[in-house]
């Protein structure tokens, strides 16, 4: 079944489970954001491509979870990724902004983290415990879930963001994981 969502194309990738901070500036977004608080919907954040008119076809759908007007008076919301979608088509609305019927991606089932690769479960409790605000503190913490452990790595650690857009399109949270693993293996960085 596909549904029809507003699409923010971003250099940045959300994975479900996420938090992102936005400064919402644009009037086609200002009056998205609008529309999806009036009516207690989301939109779709998408990874734009190297030509920044291309984006990508699977995206994370996200819901608003709080907003204030900023000091410098431009909109600032936190978005939380909520599932992951493919897109099927698109259309452009008078106002420029973008609209797609997209599918809903359903995820795997969850798995606990094999013993192997508990430390870098740790990796992430070290940084969030360091860095509280690179996540939500109120939010859940599924340190034992390999899909919650794997996209929060993968949104925190500097992933080539190509590399993190076929971590998102993965579809088994551990074949994630140990993407995720080799790359911080081979940086030395846990």
């Amino acid at each position: 079944m596909s549904n029809n969502i507003p699409i923010f194309p971003l250099n940045s990738i959300m994975f479900p489970g996420g938090y992102i901070p936005l400064r919402i500036f644009e009037i086609k977004y200002i009056d998205m954001i609008k529309n999806c608080l009036k009516g207690n919907t989301g939109f779709g954040i998408t990874l734009t491509k190297e030509s920044k008119e291309e984006f990508y076809d699977v995206g994370t759908f996200c819901k608003i979870c709080d907003w204030k007007q900023m000091n410098d008076g431009l909109l600032g919301i936190t978005a939380r990724g909520k599932y992951r979608f493919k897109i099927i088509d698109t259309s452009i609305k008078t106002n420029n902004l973008i609209t797609a019927n997209v599918e809903k991606i359903i995820e795997p089932n969850l798995k606990d983290i094999p013993k192997e690769l508990m430390p870098y479960s740790d990796f992430l409790k070290n940084i969030l415990e360091q860095y509280p605000k690179f996540y939500n503190d109120e939010a859940p913490k599924y340190f034992n879930e390999s899909g919650w452990v794997g996209s929060r790595l993968a949104e925190l650690l500097p992933i080539p963001k190509n590399e993190k857009q076929l971590i998102l399109e993965t579809e088994d949270y551990l074949v994630r994981l140990y993407k995720i693993k080799d790359y911080i293996d081979s940086k030395k960085l846990a």
